[in-house]
């Protein structure tokens, strides 16, 4: 008897599994054609396919106006607390966006594996389907990409003229390597920072966002294989409480009809009289 039919894994969903990823990777794939001057390519993961592309300080129903207060606080908040006088104002929003307050930037990554992993990492969702989003900004009209020195201080002062403005995230910055963290802002000019950014567009131009659904009944076995692959709650966050999430997913064997015969109860030994 083989050890599938003992642990009563289902061959379909790990076949399942193969495909999608085979055909997630020639999906992300596509833009790879470029042989010299490579656009800046991000990935970033949903664990609901319903939510939309909007910052987490956007997504108060209140007027820019009152955004830029939220923001500006946020900024003094941090510099003032951390001791982060040598950081601008971008920088501390990178920071600041890294350890949970809300700022007006979305996370992405250049590594297509880890957008997908933001995806199914959450296993509160794995009832509901995934999405994992892909920006390329190489020519378009709507997004500007900066890949040099980190300089910028504010989406409206980056000279483009464009609404979105996308920056590898500085190397200063907690979990930047761990991620390979991309940030995207929108100006608050003409409302933009308050719009789904795949629904930001020009009458000539549509932003350049891509899709790649998650299906819910294929999360928990891609989960387990991103975190064989070191794709896993400690390696994108670190620290200990990272490493108890990881371990979890790891030994999560709830699922499975584990058999006595490939993992025998052990017995109490008898001492020896």
């Amino acid at each position: 008897m083989s050890l599938d039919q003992n642990v009563g894994v289902n061959n379909i969903e790990l076949d399942g599994v193969c495909f999608f990823l085979a055909s997630y990777l020639s999906w992300a794939r596509k833009y790879r054609v470029y042989a010299t001057r490579m656009p800046l390519i991000a990935y970033r993961g949903h664990a609901r396919e319903s939510w939309k592309l909007i910052p987490s300080l956007c997504r108060q129903d209140f007027n820019t106006r009152v955004l830029k207060q939220f923001e500006d606080e946020i900024i003094r908040e941090f510099r003032s607390r951390l001791k982060l006088s040598d950081y601008t104002d971008m920088e501390i929003l990178a920071y600041a966006r890294h350890h949970g307050a809300p700022t007006r930037l979305l996370d992405w990554s250049s590594n297509p594996f880890v957008g997908l992993w933001f995806a199914v990492s959450d296993k509160n969702y794995d009832s509901q389907s995934g999405m994992v989003f892909q920006l390329v900004a190489g020519d378009s009209d709507l997004v500007s990409p900066s890949v040099g020195d980190f300089k910028l201080e504010r989406a409206e002062n980056c000279g483009c003229k464009k609404p979105i403005h996308l920056f590898v995230s500085p190397t200063k910055i907690d979990r930047t390597e761990r991620q390979q963290s991309i940030f995207s802002i929108a100006s608050f000019k003409n409302d933009y920072a308050v719009k789904p950014l795949d629904e930001i567009g020009l009458p000539q131009q549509k932003m350049p966002i891509r899709k790649f659904p998650v299906p819910a009944k294929l999360k928990l076995e891609l989960r387990r294989t991103l975190a064989e692959l070191g794709l896993d709650a400690y390696g994108i966050y670190g620290g200990p409480d990272a490493l108890g999430k990881t371990l979890s997913t790891l030994l999560d064997l709830s699922d499975f009809n584990v058999s006595k015969e490939i993992i025998p109860c052990s017995k109490p030994q008898t001492p020896a009289a």
